[in-house]
């Protein structure tokens, strides 16, 4: 579809706006870091808390389980495990889930822009033809 040229203004085309579907936008909505370094903590720490609480009450903890405590400090299974893995395990999943918001937005801005300036480059080629 080609845009309206008017006659005032020397033939530059004029922007027609179109409603843009709702979909469409929502698709392309900037996500909230925070919301999803919040929600990815919280994932995180629950799996971690819950996994050692599960190894603790069973009483019989993999030594796989207990290397964690090389990278999270003071983890191990046992009770104050579970809550220092809950620590451990929301600090790891916000910065995560922050990271990847961050990511995201920062992509999705940039392939935005990139599909813009193609769209207007295209709208703009015949410029010089219609002076």
């Amino acid at each position: 579809m080609h845009p309206k040229v008017t006659s005032e203004g020397a033939g530059l085309p004029e922007l027609t706006s179109t409603p843009v579907p709702s979909p469409l936008l929502r698709a392309f909505a900037p996500l909230h870091r925070g919301a999803l370094g919040v929600a990815c903590g919280v994932i995180v720490g629950g799996i971690l808390a819950i996994a050692t609480l599960i190894l603790k009450i069973r009483g019989n903890p993999t030594p796989n389980f207990d290397l964690l405590g090389q990278f999270f400090g003071g983890y191990s299974v046992s009770w104050p495990g579970v809550f220092i893995g809950l620590l451990w395990g929301f600090g790891l999943g916000f910065v995560l889930g922050y990271g990847f918001a961050l990511v995201r937005n920062a992509a999705v801005w940039l392939w935005l822009t990139v599909i813009r300036s193609r769209a207007e480059m295209d709208q703009y080629s015949d410029f010089l033809d219609r002076l």
